[in-house]
């Protein structure tokens, strides 16, 4: 049986979201007050049944096109946030390495034309109406959107590059992990519920147990809680070979 047909509480979706948000979306103080009206277990339920949009070109909320800040006393500043516009400029401004110098810098090989970025030709398209035949000018974030996915992977080589050596080195350097992973830090009960947690999933049952025994059919978070569950593996997820 999907989980949807045994709904008890009412979830909130995308477009009754906005709705409450009354686009533009109004962030901070406002947004903070309707996500407390919601309350965390609709959030979640919610979040749960709808699919995350993929990272490529022309996926990015329309709704962060114009976003509403407040000022410190609930007053609305004059100036719309235009999300996506902003983090581009961010990145300049900041002297971010355009896409191409990024590999360069990560001693990866840099793109000699479109096609070697992507296979669309919808997208080879827009770039060339953005930045020309110029590959140099491509800014980094547009680069990591518009870059071939790895099979089996929601992000690019590049941003997979940076995950790896980020995943490592938070690990390394997360004293919780190396000279704190103890007792004395965690607390007996701590450490066993770190030592037996696997995923996500195992972390909402643990503090929402309702959530999953009525709501999350599939066996990790990350995916649509409709999906059906993994058949039942007893190696340990650490222990297994990765799919071919």
């Amino acid at each position: 049986m999907r989980i949807a047909a045994r709904k008890k509480i009412r979830t909130f979706g995308h477009r009754e979201f906005l709705f409450l948000m009354h686009k533009p979306c109004r962030v901070w103080i406002r947004g903070e007050q309707v996500l407390s009206t919601i309350g965390f277990e609709r959030q979640l339920v919610s979040m749960g049944h709808q699919a995350c949009g993929a990272l490529e070109l022309w996926n990015y909320p329309l709704f962060f096109r114009e976003l509403i800040a407040q000022n410190v006393d609930g007053t609305e500043r004059p100036d719309h946030v235009d999300m996506p516009a902003l983090e581009i400029y961010r990145d300049r401004e900041r002297n971010v390495p355009r896409y191409n110098e990024f590999r360069r810098r990560l001693l990866m090989i840099p793109i000699s034309k479109w096609e070697d970025l992507t296979d669309d030709r919808e997208a080879i398209t827009a770039l060339q109406q953005v930045y020309g035949e110029n590959i140099e000018k491509l800014d980094l974030l547009v680069g990591l959107m518009a870059e071939k996915k790895i099979k089996g992977f929601a992000i690019s080589e590049t941003a997979f590059f940076i995950f790896t050596i980020m995943a490592t080195r938070r690990l390394e350097a997360d004293r919780f992990f190396t000279s704190y992973f103890n007792e004395d830090a965690y607390t007996k009960t701590g450490l066993e519920w770190v030592n037996s947690t696997e995923s996500l999933r195992d972390v909402i049952h643990r503090h929402y147990p309702n959530i999953t025994s009525k709501w999350m059919n599939s066996t990790s978070a990350f995916t649509v809680w409709d999906a059906p569950p993994n058949s039942f593996n007893p190696i340990p997820l650490l222990l297994r070979f990765p799919p071919a």
